[in-house]
């Protein structure tokens, strides 16, 4: 699993509304607004969070979006991707993760011998049709087993 050892690491946490089943979220579900520290997508029926840490993996990432009922993002959609890339280019951050190490965690690792997102808004893995990788990545399939979103619009 990657493990960034310089710079920010951000996860984004996603987490559906529409259809959590926790029991102190259902009020959030009715009023269309999400949890503290969340954003409400409309287009999307979805809640994000922009978490940064420093030094963290893949796993906890995901452990910690999990901790509070939610999940890694999944870019499923042309516009889920247009919303994340416009969230982070809104936060400043810009570049190639590769040369400033700031990068954003999402729900996209290597499974079963193929890119899969583990999560998203349905919990369900799904196999990666498509994405919008980086000219070198992935790089290392044997070793790369996760994947993070960099300010330069690309998947790494």
């Amino acid at each position: 699993m990657k493990t960034i050892l310089a710079g920010l690491i951000f996860a984004i946490i996603i987490l559906n509304v529409g259809t959590t089943t926790m029991a102190h979220c259902d009020s959030y579900v009715h009023g269309s607004v999400c949890p503290l520290g969340f954003i409400f997508n409309e287009q999307l029926g979805s809640c994000y969070n922009f978490v940064i840490s420093e030094k963290t993996t893949w796993y906890n990432a995901l452990t910690f979006c999990n901790s509070m009922g939610a999940n890694l993002a999944a870019i499923e959609s042309q516009a889920e991707y247009d919303f994340l890339r416009n969230e982070i280019k809104g936060r400043g951050i810009v570049g190639d993760g590769a040369e400033t190490g700031n990068s954003f965690f999402i729900g996209g690792n290597f499974l079963n011998g193929m890119w899969q997102w583990a999560g998203g808004p349905s919990w369900k893995t799904k196999v990666m049709l498509s994405a919008p990788w980086a000219s070198s990545q992935p790089n290392a399939v044997n070793v790369d087993k996760c994947t993070v979103l960099w300010g330069s619009d690309q998947i790494a």
